[in-house]
């Protein structure tokens, strides 16, 4: 999805996966996907998978836009809360986070400061 989004405008976003998140799929709205570039992308957990507890050096804010899940976190306040659509999660760079979807998936859009990289060696993912 590197072309110029223009109005009146249909794009295709291919697919992301990173090998150490089995069951998640990413698809890109930036155009730019590069460590510390702002970006959004929508992320796809299928049924009872999950997004171990890792970490960014940038915040990160995911707002649920179908399904339910588990939110994993170091902060022990949210470690255990459950999130449906219409959510809005906040974790500030450096938190370890992570989500666990239910039987019926989770997706949610994350706005962040430029985690997500075309080549899986250039993430900005720590794992706990």
């Amino acid at each position: 999805m590197d072309e110029q989004i223009n109005m009146s405008t249909i794009l295709h976003s291919e697919p992301l996966s990173y090998g150490k998140l089995p069951g998640v799929t990413i698809y890109p709205f930036s155009p730019r996907l590069e460590r510390n570039v702002p970006q959004d992308v929508l992320v796809e957990l299928r049924p009872n998978s999950t997004i171990p507890l890792h970490s960014h050096s940038v915040d990160a804010s995911m707002l649920i836009v179908d399904g339910e899940g588990v939110v994993l976190s170091s902060d022990p306040e949210l470690h255990g809360q459950v999130v449906r659509r219409g959510d809005l999660v906040f974790f500030e760079r450096n938190v370890d986070h992570g989500f666990k979807a239910s039987v019926g998936g989770l997706t949610f859009l994350s706005r962040n400061g430029g985690i997500v990289t075309r080549n899986e060696q250039g993430w900005d993912i720590c794992f706990a």
